[in-house]
């Protein structure tokens, strides 16, 4: 199993809440490898939202009035301020990364972990 290191949630089962472990969950390696693939599938459509975004963020002569508000407000929403559909999708996407690194590294860890107890198993006999 892998660990990995989390923000403190002590109402979520399975985290151990004292000791060295706080905060920590074991994960088997092979749900590790295929959430790193979702994430990086989920990753991949937030990348195509933030593109769709940028289209919003163009501005469209609607006309004037009620028309003109509507064009204004979807190039505002899609680019033009903090809190733009672009904005926030770009955020998500760094966070999609971040926890992608973060299962990259518990793999890898697992991985010289099993390495090195491998070494120290001998098997003699049938």
């Amino acid at each position: 199993m892998s660990e990995v290191g989390a923000a403190p949630l002590p109402d979520v089962p399975g985290l151990t809440s004292s000791g060295s472990g706080a905060g920590r969950f074991a994960v088997a390696p092979e749900l590790a490898t295929a959430t790193y693939t979702k994430l990086g599938e989920l990753q991949d459509v937030v990348g195509e939202m933030v593109r769709e975004a940028n289209v919003l963020g163009r501005s469209v002569p609607l006309g004037s009035g009620y028309a003109g508000e509507v064009g204004a407000f979807m190039a505002q929403y899609g680019f033009g301020r903090d809190g733009s559909a672009v904005a926030q999708l770009t955020a998500f996407g760094k966070q999609i990364e971040h926890l992608k690194e973060r299962i990259d590294s518990a793999l890898k860890k697992y991985g010289r972990e099993d390495d090195a107890a491998a070494d120290g198993v001998d098997c003699a006999g049938g």
